[in-house]
């Protein structure tokens, strides 16, 4: 297991260097997850590029609570509000697909919010990360967009 992290690690700090050398040409942010009630300790990262009217979001999950079918299914979403704070409903349900790709160091999964980066930012917002409901929809990330 304390190999699985350090190879997370390493590639979390890849991918952050990665996105700082992108010349402007398209803003990008990097959010570190924190894990949720079920998922203490556990790292993910999330990292938005805007894309127009749109905002592309990639997700590097290092682990999940144990006893979460498999094959994995997460679901995400952008709520208004913090991490602290959620709304009661999510601003935008990013799940036309659930599934997910195992890695060496965990999973990768990528969504695209109908959404500019600039608005997500312009107001507080937070991404989450749920099993699915045959797995009780558990919050088992959730990083604020700042």
């Amino acid at each position: 297991m304390k190999m699985r992290t350090a190879l997370l690690l390493v590639a979390l700090s890849g991918m952050s260097a990665g996105c700082a050398g992108t010349g402007g040409e398209r803003e990008v942010l990097t959010i570190r997850l924190q894990g949720g009630e079920q998922n203490e300790g556990a790292i993910a990262q999330a990292t938005l590029v805007g894309r127009g009217d749109l905002t592309d979001i990639t997700y590097l999950i290092g682990a999940v609570p144990g006893g979460v079918s498999r094959p994995l299914q997460l679901y995400t979403f952008i709520y208004p509000g913090s991490c602290a704070a959620l709304s009661p409903e999510p601003a935008y349900s990013l799940n036309n697909t659930t599934h997910t790709t195992p890695t060496e160091t965990g999973w990768t999964l990528s969504r695209e919010a109908p959404v500019t980066l600039d608005a997500l930012r312009s107001a507080p917002h937070a991404l989450v990360v749920r099993t699915s409901p045959a797995d009780n929809n558990l919050n088992i990330f959730c990083g604020d967009i700042r």
